[in-house]
């Protein structure tokens, strides 16, 4: 009942985003239920989060954090999770420079190439974790996938979007909240060719 009621409230909420999305300067989610609201003035009230108003790209100097409109966005999303049964957590987030650098050292051992490696894991200055711009999905064991299908399902409600074909634990805030994923691409690596224009 509570997850019928959560989705018919975040249906009549998105229904009230204005046409014009370039008069919206944010979009603010409550922190009670997660219904997201679209304002063109101001900022959101007291109760609620500020999701931004658009896809969040990587700019300026590099956090020590996840990124405060992408860490809303998630907090939204995971509340909502909970309201709808479902236990919504993170194995891993933001990443420094070093760790994502060891995590692709480490690839590359297990896959015996740079190329092959970087479809499952990108170098420290092209992937968004160090943007603390990334989130993967933590699985309860091997074959847990129920968390991040909900998130796959849901998650472009707060702006968060699946990137990747191979992995379906990974996400990004690639779109506006509220507004439809981009297409995901097959793999990491090919994520990167399609940004240099190969």
């Amino acid at each position: 009942m509570k997850a019928l009621i959560f989705s018919l409230l975040v249906v009549v909420t998105l229904g009230t985003f204005p046409a014009e999305a370039s008069q919206v300067v944010d979009y603010c989610a409550k922190k009670s239920d997660s219904s997201v609201r679209a304002i063109t003035e101001g900022v959101c009230k007291k109760g609620e989060r500020s999701l931004g108003n658009s896809a969040i790209e990587p700019v300026g100097k590099r956090p020590n954090a996840l990124h405060p409109k992408m860490k809303n966005r998630w907090l939204a999303a995971q509340r909502a999770a909970k309201l709808a049964g479902v236990v919504l957590q993170y194995s891993t987030a933001y990443r420094s420079l070093s760790f994502q650098r060891y995590l692709f050292q480490q690839e590359i051992k297990e896959t015996g190439s740079r190329k092959e490696a970087m479809k499952e894991v990108l170098p420290p200055k092209i992937s968004m974790h160090p943007w603390g711009l990334a989130i993967d999905v933590k699985r309860f064991n091997s074959t847990d996938k129920k968390r991040a299908k909900w998130l796959e399902k849901n998650g472009y409600k707060w702006g968060l979007c699946r990137r990747y074909d191979n992995e379906f634990w990974h996400f990004e805030p690639r779109t506006t909240p509220g507004t439809k994923c981009p297409p995901r691409q097959p793999d990491a690596l090919s994520a990167y060719y399609e940004s240099k224009g190969k």
